[in-house]
C-alpha cells in the first residue's frame, strides 16, 4: 500500500471543490465538438485563453506552496507545460513521458505518484541504451579510417562499422516497439477515466497532481542553479545533473529546441500580460 503523500491530498482536495473532473486540453477538444477550426478563429482563440488561465490558477497554487524552495514565475511554468504538451491531458510521449507536464515514469515515481510501470518499460530503456552504445561503437571505428592506414585495415574498420550499426539499428527498433506498446497500453487505460480512477492507474494525468510535481521539480532545480529561466528550463527536459556537468545548456538538439520554444512562450506570455 503506498503511503498516501501531501501534495496527493491537497490537490484532491482542490479537485474536488474547484476543479471540474477530467479537467484537460482533450476534454475542452471535446466539448468544442473536437473541431475548433470550423468556428471563428476568434472563438477558438478566447477558448484557448480561459482554458490557458485555467492552467495558470493551478500553476500559481503550486507556485506559493513551493516558495519556500525557490521563487518561480507562474508564466514561466506555464509556457514550459505548453511547450511540453500544449496543455494536452492524454499527451505520452515517444519515450513514455505522459500528463500535461510530460512526466517519465521514473521521476513520477521519485516524486511520489502512482505510475504504469509494466516490466517491458524497463527492456525498453535497455534496448535503447544498447542501441546507443552500438552507435558510439560505429562512430569510434569510423573515426579510425585513415588514409594513412593499410587498405587492410579499412576494410576491416568499415566492417565494423557496418556491423555495429546494424545492431544498433535492431536494438532500436526493439526499443521502438516496446515504447509504442507501453504508448498505445497505458493510452488505452486511461483516456476518458476519471480522476479518481486515475489515482489507482497513473497519477500523472490527473492536471492538479501533475502540475503541483511540475513545480517541485522546477523549484527544486531552480534552488541549485543560478536563475538563469534557460538553464531551468533545459533542466527539465534534460535533467538537472546534465546542466551542472555542462556549465549551462547541454548541447543536446532536443534540449536546446525545448528551452528555445519555452522561452518563445515565455516571452509571448509577459508581452501580453
Amino acid at each position: 500500500m503506498r503511503k498516501k503523500i501531501p501534495l496527493i491530498l491537497s490537490a484532491l482536495l482542490f479537485l474536488a471543490f474547484f476543479v471540474p473532473q477530467s479537467f484537460g486540453r482533450d476534454d475542452v477538444r471535446s466539448d468544442a465538438s473536437q473541431d475548433l477550426s470550423a468556428k471563428p478563429y476568434s472563438q477558438a482563440e478566447q477558448e484557448s485563453e480561459l482554458f490557458e488561465k485555467r492552467f495558470l490558477e493551478l500553476i500559481k497554487m503550486s507556485v506559493e506552496k513551493y516558495k519556500d524552495i525557490s521563487s518561480l514565475d507562474s508564466l514561466f511554468v506555464l509556457a514550459l507545460i505548453k511547450a511540453e504538451s500544449n496543455f494536452g491531458k492524454y499527451e505520452i510521449s515517444s519515450s513514455g513521458a505522459a500528463g500535461p507536464a510530460q512526466l517519465m515514469p521514473f521521476t513520477a515515481e521519485e516524486m511520489g505518484m502512482k505510475v504504469f510501470f509494466p516490466y517491458y518499460y524497463q527492456i525498453a530503456l535497455d534496448e535503447r541504451e544498447m542501441a546507443a552504445k552500438y552507435y558510439a561503437r560505429a562512430k569510434e571505428a569510423a573515426s579510425k579510417i585513415s588514409f594513412e592506414n593499410s587498405p587492410e585495415e579499412n576494410e576491416r574498420l568499415a566492417s565494423q562499422v557496418k556491423l555495429y550499426r546494424e545492431i544498433g539499428s535492431w536494438h532500436e527498433a526493439q526499443a521502438k516497439s516496446l515504447f509504442q506498446r507501453y504508448k498505445e497500453e497505458l493510452l488505452s487505460k486511461v483516456k476518458d477515466k476519471t480522476d479518481e480512477e486515475l489515482m489507482e492507474i497513473d497519477q500523472r494525468f490527473i492536471v492538479p497532481l501533475a502540475i503541483d510535481v511540475c513545480v517541485r521539480i522546477l523549484a527544486n532545480n531552480a534552488r541549485k542553479l543560478n536563475g538563469d529561466n534557460r538553464e531551468l528550463a533545459s533542466s527539465y527536459n534534460a535533467g538537472l545533473s546534465a546542466v551542472i556537468r555542462s556549465g549551462g545548456i547541454p548541447f543536446i538538439n532536443q534540449t536546446v529546441t525545448f528551452q528555445n520554444r519555452v522561452m518563445r512562450f515565455y516571452r509571448e506570455y509577459l508581452k501580453d500580460g
